[in-house]
């Protein structure tokens, strides 16, 4: 039984992502070149470069989105690597609004339409139409937030008798110890290519109760570190400037990581009540933005400090080319 509900959970993500695909898709159709655009007239202040980012996440919903989109600007010499650092940490914070759309889902009232077989049915019945290379936009926005909201009903159900398995109590006690929690967020991430999978997820897990703030922040600095592999793999032929924006983005989050995982464990010595809190899906969204938010404010003041390291050691333009 355990197995069972075990593959349901497994397909039941595969649908969130599916849907995920599908939405960041048609947003990305009917906002192609008017992002770019944005995002090459990114303004001369890193602060309006990342309000700029944010912002621009936010509607597309897909942070490994729009860094790839940056990432390839760069290689095309249409940002500076000041423009680049701005619209990365604006890009970070943007995608936390992802997380809070997913607490308004699981907790409306509507979302009892998407726990049955039909929205599966009718999916199943669309994909040749979605799969096709001219699928119109609209249509691939209302199919994508449709399998979008079925996979995390279904999320809910599959994880629902698995709140009271041993097995999965034992998962979970693993992941118990920060460094651990870590390395799973990284880990399960970096496997789904989706940080908003792994937040769905994460959220979905709370409503049974078994989670808490001490092993949740934890997973959600993993998840931001976990999510710089799809513009890493981006960026490993498109040249030197794709790969410091790669890079610039991975660093924002193992600097946010860096900063919040010594004060946990201060805390975690200190006050380890505050840390046996019950995490919910909105507690866990205020905390992804709560890291972001100190990653940006670490990452931005040191941004030169950072940009005039990565241009000291990388090599010459022209020993690349050869």
């Amino acid at each position: 039984m355990e197995r069972f509900h075990l593959l349901a959970l497994a397909g039941a993500v595969a649908v969130f992502l599916f849907g995920m695909e599908l939405l960041c898709t048609g947003l990305g159709a009917l906002s192609r070149d008017r992002l770019r655009h944005c995002l090459m007239q990114a303004a001369p202040s890193v602060w309006h470069a990342t309000a700029l980012g944010a912002a621009v996440t936010a509607l597309v919903q897909s942070s490994s989105a729009v860094t790839v989109v940056l990432v390839g600007l760069a290689a095309g010499g249409a940002l500076t690597p000041e423009q680049a650092a701005g619209l990365i940490a604006g890009a970070n914070i943007g995608t936390c609004t992802t997380a809070f759309f997913i607490h308004i889902g699981l907790h409306a009232g509507w979302m009892g339409v998407f726990h049955g077989i039909e929205p599966l049915l009718a999916l199943a019945v669309l994909l040749p139409v979605l799969l096709r290379r001219h699928c119109p936009p609209i249509l691939s926005i209302g199919a994508g937030l449709a399998a979008l909201l079925t996979g995390m009903a279904h999320m809910q159900d599959a994880l629902a008798p698995l709140s009271d398995s041993p097995l999965f109590a034992r998962l979970l006690a693993q992941c118990a110890s920060p460094l651990s929690g870590l390395l799973a967020g990284t880990i399960i991430t970096a496997i789904l290519q989706s940080s908003s999978a792994c937040i769905a997820l994460l959220q979905t897990i709370s409503s049974s109760g078994m989670l808490s703030l001490g092993s949740v922040v934890p997973v959600i600095l993993g998840q931001n570190i976990g999510t710089c592999v799809t513009a890493l793999l981006a960026s490993l032929r498109a040249g030197r400037a794709a790969r410091q924006t790669a890079l610039l983005h991975l660093l924002f989050n193992v600097i946010g990581a860096a900063a919040v995982f010594p004060l946990l464990l201060i805390i975690r010595q200190i006050c380890p009540a505050w840390l046996s809190i019950p995490a919910d899906s909105a507690a866990i969204a205020w905390v992804h933005l709560a890291c972001n938010l100190a990653a940006a404010g670490i990452f931005l003041p040191l941004r030169r400090v950072i940009l005039a390291h990565m241009t000291q050691n990388s090599p010459p333009q022209t020993r690349e080319a050869a």
